[in-house]
């Protein structure tokens, strides 16, 4: 190609992105190719579009065939990008990496969590539980450091200032962040396979578990008494293997649990002292299937502002609420994104036709329970377990390769306008709205051990005992 040629070319790619209004991409593409304004707004040539439709005349079906092949998946339909406000990738942010993050770690870092706006806790394998903070500089310091009698394997905040962390075996112990004020306390367990705690007023903590026995248990600890008291017990027919805690619109915990060789998302509901069991979602469409599959990891994604100012970690589901799950699918993973159906006893998504006692709109379970009041009429009945089978919005076939011992982590990125998925071979990105994933280029190659997204920041360990923090920019 001469230089002519070159510069030609580059003159017509300007020109079209100012004939169609992308201003944005206009201006870094001046920037960045060297064409000046000037040029971009005279005709020297015909325009771009003409040429290529002369090159294409008369093989335009099979470019349009071919033109299909480019993507695995279809768009999302332009109705439920609306209705759920699901934006496209934003591919204008830079990742820049937090002065003093970057390191290699004495221990394996085998969970990163941000506990508050600018700190982030880290638990590794030497049984170390490590609180860091970021400053306004960007620059990482470690606040404190602690040692656990065992592996701290769940942890999270349940209010601005309280954090709680959980062993294997049990040991949970809630902690002020910038003091060292503690409570501690014993869950009665062997072991535990999910944990996720909700902070009530008049200081007392709902405490939400699955154990090795196939339990899910709700206990109720007092701050002020130290004491445990056990609300319910809910027996699974196999193990759980990814649990999610949120907040329905009336107040009420919310649990979303899959089990293993189980192709359905179990969504639970706590009222009443009682875990209600009030509806599943098919991750297929068959009803009976011999191929089965399990989920990897979900998470709850809305893109409005859901987050409480209790409870940090825990969503509100809102109309606008979606459910991501990563699948155990093999050679490549699928992430498939549902609707959330109604959570009321009677909905617009119930076929259910029992009548119910109505809830108020100013119902709060959780302020009930700080009273010791949580009584609802036990004039209300259950109502069936509904299976819903037309939730699936979204089922992208991915390239991100995977084995049966690959464990995926997922989480949402709202300055990004998508999820990140943490797998063997580093970090993928995927466009909800596009149904396309790509792998990122930021540590390429490495395993993903953990990972955690807050706002602008996305903190993540790898296999090799490295943990980098990046800022959105």
């Amino acid at each position: 190609m001469s230089e002519t040629d070159q510069e030609l070319s580059k003159v017509l790619v300007a020109q079209f992105l100012k004939k169609h209004g992308y201003l944005d991409s206009l201006a870094s593409y001046l920037k960045e190719s060297g064409v000046s304004l000037r040029a971009a707004n005279e005709s020297i040539y015909e325009d771009l579009e003409s040429i290529v439709k002369d090159r294409i005349r008369f093989n335009e079906h099979a470019i349009a065939e071919q033109m299909k092949t480019t993507s695995l998946n279809s768009d999302l339909d332009l109705v439920n990008i609306e209705k759920y406000g699901i934006p496209a990738w934003n591919h204008k942010l830079s990742w820049d990496e937090v002065i003093g993050s970057y390191s290699k770690t004495r221990s394996l870092i085998i969970k990163t969590r941000f506990l508050t706006n600018g700190v982030i806790g880290n638990s590794t394998v030497g049984k170390e539980f490590i609180v860091s903070g970021i400053k306004e500089e960007d620059s990482v310091t470690i606040m404190h450091s602690m040692k656990k009698s065992g592996i701290v394997k769940y942890f999270g905040s349940i209010s601005d200032s309280l954090y709680y962390t959980g062993t294997i075996d049990g040991k949970v112990t809630v902690s002020k962040i910038n003091e060292e004020c503690s409570w501690s306390f014993d869950l009665p367990v062997r072991a535990l396979l999910a944990l996720e705690l909700i902070k009530l007023e008049n200081d007392k903590i709902l405490c939400f578990y699955c154990t090795m026995n196939n339990t899910l248990n709700v206990h109720l600890f007092d701050l002020s008494t130290s004491s445990l008291t056990k609300i319910d017990e809910f027996k699974l027919l196999s193990a759980c293997t990814t649990f999610q805690l949120a907040i329905s619109s009336d107040g009420c915990p919310i649990i979303f649990l899959t089990r293993q060789d189980f192709t359905q998302v179990m969504i639970l509901k706590f009222q009443n002292d009682k875990i209600k069991h009030v509806s599943n979602i098919a991750l297929n469409t068959a009803q009976f299937s011999t191929h089965s599959f399990n989920i990897s990891d979900m998470v709850i994604l809305s893109f409005d502002s859901t987050e409480g100012k209790t409870n940090l970690g825990v969503k509100k589901i809102t109309p606008s609420s979606v459910l991501a799950v990563a699948t155990s699918h093999t050679p490549y993973m699928r992430i498939i994104v549902t609707k959330i159906p109604s959570l009321d006893t009677k909905g617009p998504d119930s076929t259910s036709q029992l009548k119910t006692q109505p809830v108020s709109e100013e119902l709060n379970i959780l302020d009930d329970y700080s009273s010791k009041d949580a009584v609802i009429p036990s004039t209300a009945r259950q109502p069936d377990i509904i299976t819903h089978y037309d939730m699936i919005l979204i089922n992208i076939a991915t390239d991100i390769p995977q084995d049966s011992y690959t464990q995926p982590i997922l989480k949402v990125s709202y300055p990004l306008g998508g999820l990140i998925v943490g797998a063997d071979a580093g970090l993928y990105a995927v466009d909800l709205q596009k149904s396309e994933t790509w792998q990122l280029t930021y540590r390429t190659g490495q395993r993903v051990k953990s990972m955690d997204c807050y706002k602008d920041f996305i903190s993540v360990s790898f296999a090799d005992r490295e943990w980098v923090i990046w800022k959105l920019k």
